[in-house]
């Protein structure tokens, strides 16, 4: 299939098809050439894809994916190493909501602040005669 036809069936755009292509996540294994040069993008594409996609919805950076990627192909991501790898993403992410936490409560903090420091105007009557 073409890479339209991939990145539709995928849910994503050619441009993220092309991108993992660069990164070296797919190569001679998931694409061939056609004669006139397009490329085709088969079965397993697809299936690399998919996985691909799926490390990088679960928050993995590309340099993850890549290691990721890398012991599947050379045959050593065992049932443990993805245990440790997926560990060690847990706990760096309960890091990243600690601090996005925390940057949150700073945030509130100043905007009650602000808030308790503006000043409205005092009401305006009309003046009326005998008031």
């Amino acid at each position: 299939m073409l890479i339209h036809d991939i990145a539709a069936l995928l849910g994503v755009s050619t441009d993220t098809v092309r991108y993992y292509e660069r990164e070296g996540l797919l190569d001679e294994r998931h694409v061939a050439r056609k004669p006139n040069g397009y490329r085709d993008y088969g079965d397993a594409a697809a299936e690399r894809l998919r996985l691909l996609l799926q490390a990088r919805r679960s928050g993995m950076s590309i340099a993850e994916v890549k290691t990721l990627a890398a012991a599947f192909d050379d045959g050593t991501l065992t049932h443990d190493l993805q245990l440790k790898l997926l560990r060690e993403k847990r706990v760096s992410l309960d890091q990243q909501a600690r601090a996005l936490d925390t940057a949150r409560a700073t945030i509130a903090a100043k905007i009650a602040h602000l808030e308790s420091r503006t000043q409205t105007p005092p009401e305006v009557r009309p003046w009326r005669p005998g008031t």
